[in-house]
């Protein structure tokens, strides 16, 4: 993977309009999406959750298509307890709250994830699929989000964290339910870094949004810089606020394929 340079790829590609928040303390009043400086740690579950995912994966490693993804993926064992992302009962496809599991499929790379949800409607079942290269990636983080487009229904998001040699970097990739199906809403780079001589990077965006019908996502870029061989420590280094990235309401992005399994 070649490390995305924030400041001058996705600077250059994004434009401030009028008539909406733009500077960095506007924009740091709105709800906060993601905070890449904060490494939310892997959800605890509680003794009743343990168990009731443990009877969940028991179901369905027994099922037919779960036993197809073991094939197509061969460092999948199927799903258990310490595959799990996390576990959360809200709104997800209708007012009504359903019971959502996240687990990663596969233990190794690269990230392949399955979306279950338990309720009133059954028992429904769709899985993740990377459709670029991201054999040096893995999932690091998940979480829901508080319904930021305002209909009623919680979004999923998780990071997904890619590395090869001196640079890497972290995207957010953001899902939601819709015509009967999950599917991939956008993906936001939020961290980047490389060191090689002379000089070093480390960039980071904080996600906000304006939410509504057509929500509006805003970045706060910020970055720092340094001379691998100075004597100095990286931490010492001042972190530079860049500014404020504006996104398009609408992506393109194709990085996520959902299959629905049953």
């Amino acid at each position: 993977m070649t490390p995305f340079r924030l400041l001058g790829g996705l600077l250059l590609s994004l434009v401030l309009s009028t008539g909406a928040a733009q500077t960095v303390a506007d924009v740091q009043k709105l709800p906060l999406v993601h905070d890449p400086l904060v490494k939310t740690p892997r959800a605890a579950l509680s003794a009743a959750d343990q168990q009731a995912v443990t009877t969940l994966a028991r179901t369905l490693n027994a099922r037919p298509e779960i036993q197809d993804l073991k094939q197509k993926w061969p460092y999948s064992q199927g799903v258990s307890l310490k595959t799990v992302l996390f576990t959360i009962s809200a709104p997800f496809r209708s007012g009504t709250p359903e019971r959502l599991t996240v687990f990663s499929v596969s233990e190794a790379e690269p990230p392949v994830l399955l979306f279950v949800l338990s309720g009133a409607k059954g028992l429904t079942a769709d899985v993740l699929e990377p459709t670029i290269n991201m054999n040096i990636c893995g999932v690091q983080q998940g979480y829901t989000l508080r319904d930021v487009d305002q209909n009623g229904l919680r979004e999923v998001a998780f990071t997904v964290g890619c590395g090869d040699g001196p640079g890497g970097g972290r995207a957010l990739n953001v899902f939601r339910y819709g015509q009967d199906r999950w599917a991939f809403w956008r993906s936001f780079p939020v961290e980047s870094y490389f060191g090689a001589e002379p000089t070093a990077f480390e960039e980071q965006v904080k996600i906000y949004v304006q939410k509504g019908k057509v929500p509006q996502f805003y970045g706060v870029l910020n970055r720092k810089e340094w001379d691998i061989n100075a004597s100095f420590q990286r931490s010492a280094i001042p972190t530079v606020t860049v500014g404020v990235v504006r996104y398009a309401p609408t992506s393109a992005d194709t990085t996520w394929r959902v299959r629905h399994l049953f």
